[in-house]
């Protein structure tokens, strides 16, 4: 399986290439136009975005992959996990996940399968 991750801090990536590259085929973006040419070359199966991005927002990337890879399961990770915006965009976009930031990587681990 293949999983994406978008944050725009590094060592979150870093965190999670060492957690779940046992699991998983990881890719790693830091922005969502990274992410974007990722997809565009890569079959991806999951796309999990943090919410708060410079230029392109994890909402509005998630509502993009929505679009374009429509079988790819969408997950948004956020310290605001409560905000209205991302339950509002939840809802409206059918996004797949939702999990508060910093995450649990048994828990994160459980989401992704469970979306697939």
């Amino acid at each position: 399986m293949n999983v994406l991750y978008v944050d725009d801090q590094k060592e979150n990536l870093n965190v999670f290439r060492i957690a779940f590259k046992r699991y998983y085929t990881v890719f790693v973006a830091e922005s969502g136009e990274e992410a974007l040419d990722i997809l565009s070359a890569n079959q991806i199966d999951v796309v999990i975005a943090d919410h708060r991005m410079p230029e392109l927002t994890g909402i509005e990337l998630l509502v993009k992959v929505g679009e374009l890879y429509v079988n790819t399961k969408k997950i948004i990770i956020s310290e605001y996990i409560n905000d209205k915006v991302i339950r509002d965009a939840m809802k409206a976009f059918n996004f797949d996940g939702c999990m508060s930031k910093p995450w649990n990587g048994e828990e994160l681990k459980k989401m992704i399968e469970q979306g697939i």
